[in-house]
């Protein structure tokens, strides 16, 4: 059996805590490996992860090489030898496209010498990707071309008949990662690919055929006069666009991620034809500032698992949204790879290497686990080119950083964390659709997407995390499985799925408290009428006029207006107007409440605001934090179990993420109300998991400790503490 249970990975009989690291053995002297492997071990280590370069070992004459026969770099044989017998289990990571600062990605340059096999954009280019790094990023190839699928077929069957032996149950390859973060190399924009044209000629018709069944049928729907599917012809306009055109825009953003399913299913199927079966991940790509990931690559149908990476880009809020997805959406957060250092352009540079002390390493580790992650992959933790900071040098020689993942590996262990979970309250809804007009250069009808995902969505997020109120996000909306959260938040424009709209009454009907923000749905997904929600709640909208104040019975407040409701129902009550005209109210018809904001409903950190949000939201659904802490910037988890509770800290920096740290140090308060998590003693231990050797609990009342301690700590930094009763 191959799986994750209880945050841990099944391995036949055995269980493993899932945290692995990378090396890549083709970067790392072959005399090296075994001193490498013996440290990784006393880290405290189990799995191993190394990618594999299709341009390494396919040469430009085409000849397949894994024995490292000619050139010691590729000796995948020998590493997967010896990790067998240091008793590791291993990850792959066979690309096609591997990324790690190595050349084209890994692509070989032979593929790109025929034409044909180039993605191609809405005007016919190819499509270069950007140097990471200084090293050349090469070209997108279109992955379901049969040239580049010839190509890859003939590539991934010689490494499979290389690696088959050493797949479980025969041997220590456990999980397979294809392709790596599938996104059109993070081309987003339905404009970017792939049209080439050989692709669209064999799969466009199909895909549309397979959707509409009938042409008379999808000519209703993009109001064109087609004879048959063949003839259609795909959206290449994606700027000044009307309602009439967005049936058609969305069904290109469909079969966009048809492509990259069928992309991954066919290397899934490579492995299955030589009967091994490993557990497959795919990594999830998410674009800064969005709730969902790119392209929803889970395969319901597929045993297969999802994870993302974790890197510096966007603020602390997009790595936390990563983990609170996989979370709620998985049940398992997975970072694929979790960053152990940085990218170095000048290859080898001492400042960053300094730049990269133990607090912004223990800051990324704690955001992690504060933020739903249960597993990592250490990336890098052996040194290669272009990577700064890691915790092993390439020789094997202990550098900075390595007692750091040391002792987080302890802790782990000390406070069984994986054994603890937290309990989210709120789940906060992503909605795809939203999310794909937002790619759009603001289609007229709908210029306020943006502000409805990011300042509503995306604020209110932020929000709960500055009132520490843990929350979930999701795609899926299932009554039944929503059932355990007390408030569900749901961004709402001007058009939702039927599905949807009449879920949100059955969640109602179930005593699910509800949250809609935006504007009441006149149309489905298909830009149908549909007012299920409308009609059943009696609530309509017309449309705002930008920034106005919001008066309510405590005061007042600046936000964005969508729009004005209009209630039918008396007993509709009003909570917030703009100009005498209501834009929040509450609707109590159903066992469950639902709430309706036409305004922004992020406080941006208006103190008015949030007010608001606490008083008029959160309090009637009972929803209030067991913690504090004086720096409204820290952010807090708690994990508990019955006897001992596990209290993280995360001192995040100001803005984006950081590649390099700068240190500050505050003095801080936190508070902690064990009662209302359950525990209940009259004193407790408390002990820092990152302190220093030999230091014991701190033996304190429960008391003290809900009415406040102090700390101090650096920024970026992390803070972990194993509360136990005395």
């Amino acid at each position: 059996m191959l799986g994750v249970t209880d945050n841990k990975f099944t391995i036949g009989k055995e269980v493993y805590y899932p945290f692995a690291v990378e090396m890549h053995y083709f970067r790392v002297e072959k005399k090296y490996w075994s001193i490498c492997f013996e440290r990784i071990r006393k880290a405290g280590f189990r799995i191993i992860s190394t990618c594999v370069p299709w341009n390494l070992h396919q040469d430009r004459n085409k000849d397949i090489d894994f024995s490292g026969y000619m050139d010691p770099r590729k000796d995948l044989v020998v590493f997967l030898e010896l990790a067998r017998e240091f008793g590791f289990k291993v990850i792959l990571r066979p690309g096609p496209r591997i990324g790690g600062q190595w050349p084209n990605g890994g692509l070989p340059h032979f593929l790109f010498n025929d034409l044909k096999i180039f993605a191609r954009d809405a005007k016919g280019q190819e499509l270069k990707l950007p140097a990471d790094s200084g090293v050349e990023g090469g070209y997108l190839p279109s992955y379901m071309h049969p040239h580049f699928q010839h190509f890859l077929r003939n590539y991934f069957k010689a490494f499979v008949e290389t690696t088959k032996n050493y797949i479980h149950p025969r041997g220590p390859i456990f999980m397979v990662e294809l392709d790596f973060e599938t996104s059109f190399g993070h081309n987003l924009h339905p404009g970017s690919a792939d049209y080439n044209p050989d692709v669209i000629a064999k799969y466009y018709p199909g895909f549309l055929a397979t959707r509409y069944d009938d042409i008379k049928k999808l000519n209703r729907h993009y109001r064109e006069d087609n004879a048959v599917f063949e003839a259609v012809e795909p959206p290449r306009n994606f700027s000044d666009l009307d309602i009439k055109d967005l049936p058609k825009i969305f069904d290109w953003f469909r079969f966009r991620e048809f492509l990259l399913d069928a992309y991954l299913a066919s290397l899934e199927d490579i492995f299955k034809s030589y009967t091994v079966a490993p557990l497959f991940f795919r990594s999830l790509y998410f674009h800064p500032g969005d709730l969902l990931p790119a392209f929803n690559l889970k395969a319901s149908e597929r045993e297969s698992m999802v994870g993302t990476n974790v890197f510096p880009e966007g603020t602390y809020l997009d790595l936390a949204q990563k983990g609170k997805y996989l979370k709620g959406e998985h049940g398992f957060a997975w970072a694929a790879s979790f960053i152990s250092g940085l990218s170095d352009a000048e290859n080898g540079s001492k400042v960053l290497e300094d730049k990269y002390p133990d607090g912004l390493r223990r800051f990324y580790l704690i955001a992690g686990v504060t933020n739903g992650f249960k597993g990592y992959n250490h990336y890098m933790f052996v040194k290669r080119d272009h990577w700064a900071g890691a915790p092993l040098a390439n020789d094997g020689t202990i550098t900075s950083g390595y007692e750091v993942i040391k002792k987080f590996n302890a802790a782990i262990l000390d406070a069984k964390l994986n054994e603890l979970e937290s309990a989210a309250s709120v789940c906060v809804i992503g909605n795809r659709h939203y999310q794909w007009l937002r790619q759009l250069e603001r289609p007229k009808q709908f210029d306020y997407i943006q502000s409805l995902l990011v300042d509503s969505s995306g604020g209110f997020c932020r929000d709960l995390k500055r009132l520490k109120i843990d929350y979930d996000i999701r795609e899926t909306i299932n009554p039944e499985e929503l059932k355990k959260y007390s408030l569900v938040f749901i961004p709402s424009a001007e058009f939702m799925p039927e599905a949807m709209q009449d879920a949100i009454i059955e969640m109602l009907k179930q005593g699910i408290n509800v949250i809609l923000c935006g504007l009441m749905p006149k149309f489905d997904e298909n830009f149908k009428e549909c007012q299920n929600l409308s009609r059943h709640l009696r609530l309509k909208t017309t449309l705002g006029s930008g920034i106005d104040f919001v008066q309510h019975k405590s005061g007042q407040f600046s936000a964005y207006v969508y729009g004005n409701i209009l209630a039918t129902d008396p007993k509709v009550k009003k909570l917030a107007t703009a100009n005498k005209k209501a834009v929040a109210v509450a609707v109590s018809k159903y066992k469950g409440t639902l709430f309706f904001f036409s305004f922004d409903m992020g406080s941006g950190g208006d103190h008015n605001k949030m007010a608001f949000l606490e008083d008029h939201i959160l309090t009637e659904c009972g929803l209030s934090s067991y913690m504090y802490c004086s720096d409204p910037s820290i952010d807090m988890a708690v994990f508990k179990a019955e006897k001992r509770v596990v209290l993280a800290l995360v001192a995040p920096p100001a803005g984006e993420l950081p590649a390099l740290a700068d240190l500050s140090t505050r003095d801080i308060i936190v508070r902690l109300d064990l009662r209302k998590i359950g525990m209940v003693s009259a004193k407790v231990k408390m002990k820092d998991l990152f302190g220093e050797e030999g230091e014991g609990s701190l033996k304190i009342a429960a008391d003290t400790l809900r009415k406040g301690i102090p700390l101090r700590i650096s920024y970026p930094d992390g803070r972990m503490f194993l509360i136990e009763k005395q």
